[in-house]
């Protein structure tokens, strides 16, 4: 029963209605008998909403669609890896003290790892799309080994910041328009969908022609609401290898749990998630 003494946990976006944090972490509070509650909010004003936080104590906030690059200007300390990514996609209120993470990182390597793939030496990576989510895939296939990451996109200049970004790094990246996927397809191993594109309602479009997919091909989509994006389903269709982004949002959202609760024992329950969301 939620008392004045229940911890509060949130997922903030716009939109958010589509989320299944709710479902993955309200189950892990009531497995390990955390006196907690996990709620989504619908967020436009982040200072407004990070007043809130300090002034109520929230305890963990997932951070995702439009928030993980701007949300960082409102946290007191971030993890190593956030001077990288720029990107952020959870807080923990540790005493008072908001630290940021990014737990899509593991999300997209345990993806990758779980669906046979454990490296990406010698590979070439396309990322579709160059947000926040984007930016947590091409550090996740760098540490993979991906040989070379062309990011493409719809707006230049947000395209060549976060190429500048990366290039300290990993200097083997480049970028182009969208349009031009169809000249550079043939040759990429690994295409990573990570913009919003094919996520419900919008069930029927594709970030890019999926006629340009063959067998060879390496396709992960980090959209989850459907579990399977046309994209997906097409290149399945076609022979591919395709991982699907529900196995990155859980892997992703354990590693939250990590962190919040600080044990590991939240992985245990990997399974019986994957059954809940079937059902949701």
């Amino acid at each position: 029963m939620i008392s004045s003494n229940t911890s509060l946990y949130c997922v903030i976006g716009n939109p958010i209605k589509h989320s299944k944090s709710p479902l993955i972490h309200n189950y892990i509070f009531r497995k390990l008998n955390i006196d907690a509650v996990y709620l989504a909010f619908e967020i436009k004003d982040l200072k407004a909403f990070f007043t809130f936080v300090r002034d109520t104590n929230v305890k963990g906030i997932s951070i995702t669609i439009p928030h993980k690059v701007e949300s960082i200007k409102y946290i007191d300390e971030v993890e190593p890896i956030i001077e990288k990514i720029k990107a952020i996609n959870t807080v923990k209120n540790k005493n008072g003290k908001l630290i940021g993470y990014n737990t899509d990182i593991v999300g997209v390597i345990k993806a990758f790892e779980t669906n046979g793939t454990k490296s990406l030496k010698g590979k070439t990576s396309l990322i579709l799309g160059s947000g926040g989510v984007a930016r947590a895939v091409i550090w996740a296939l760098v540490e993979m080994g991906t040989e070379s990451i062309t990011i493409a996109g719809r707006t230049p200049e947000k395209l060549e910041e976060l190429k500048n970004e990366v290039i300290p790094q990993f200097k083997n990246i480049e970028t182009i328009s969208l349009s031009k996927v169809s000249e550079i397809i043939k040759n990429t191993d690994v295409i990573a969908n990570c913009t919003p594109v094919g996520m419900t309602p919008n069930t029927e479009e594709s970030p890019i022609d999926t006629n340009l997919i063959n067998e060879n091909h390496i396709v992960f989509d980090t959209v989850y609401t459907p579990k399977e994006t046309k994209l997906i389903k097409d290149s399945k269709q076609v022979g591919a290898k395709t991982i699907l982004g529900i196995d990155m949002f859980i892997f992703q959202a354990l590693e939250q749990d990590k962190i919040w609760l600080e044990t590991e024992e939240v992985f245990v329950y990997k399974g019986d998630i994957e059954n809940i969301l079937q059902g949701a």
